[in-house]
């Protein structure tokens, strides 16, 4: 019963996460890009070190107990792979618009993906961006019921650049860059955890 608690607050969260990112042209999509990479990697790399494969292991005590490793690392590319094309016409000034539909879709998946791959944990590190766009609202939306005073000029956060005076370019792609920071952090903590075990 916790474990389906768990799991339904990692996809609310995260498909939340994923919609409010989806303000700005081709910022959820460029970021889930990113997230679906990292998540390609990582379902290869617990393929390769599934415990199905211990007796080929140096160490058959550091190895996955994850199931169909390699599948998970085919559906993760898969939707990096749409989601790139879907870039293609949704960076600034966007043609076609993702919307509810698609961005909760979105972050269902990445929680999917996560709790299929057991890195539950990883995934707040990984799609950093998400996280940090959905504590910039809740911070918004808590600091006006306690104090009658907003943080940021507005929420969610990519917003309250473009009221700084950030075109929705700059913002969009430095967002990017916050969010492949994220993913190099969360692939070098996923690597440490395995080498710690080797």
């Amino acid at each position: 019963m916790l474990f389906v608690v768990w799991a339904l607050f990692m996809i609310l969260a995260m498909s939340n996460g994923v919609n409010l990112t989806d303000g700005l042209d081709g910022l959820a999509t460029g970021a889930s890009v990113l997230v679906f990479g990292a998540y390609t990697f990582i379902g290869v790399w617990q393929f390769q070190e599934s415990c199905a494969n211990a007796r080929t292991l140096t160490n058959p005590g550091a190895c996955y107990e994850v199931r169909d490793p390699l599948d998970l690392a085919v559906v993760a590319s898969a939707l990096m792979g749409a989601c790139l094309g879907f870039l293609w016409w949704n960076t600034s000034p966007a043609k076609i618009f993702m919307g509810d539909t698609g961005s909760l879709a979105l972050g269902g998946v990445l929680a999917g993906l996560a709790i299929c791959s057991r890195t539950e944990l990883l995934l707040a590190i990984l799609g950093g961006l998400f996280v940090l766009i959905t504590m910039s609202v809740v911070i918004q939306v808590g600091s006006f019921r306690l104090t009658g005073k907003r943080v940021f000029r507005m929420a969610p956060l990519q917003h309250h650049f473009e009221l700084k005076g950030w075109s929705e370019v700059l913002v969009v792609v430095r967002f990017w860059i916050i969010q492949g920071i994220c993913v190099i952090v969360g692939l070098g903590l996923f690597y440490a955890g395995w080498a710690a075990d080797k």
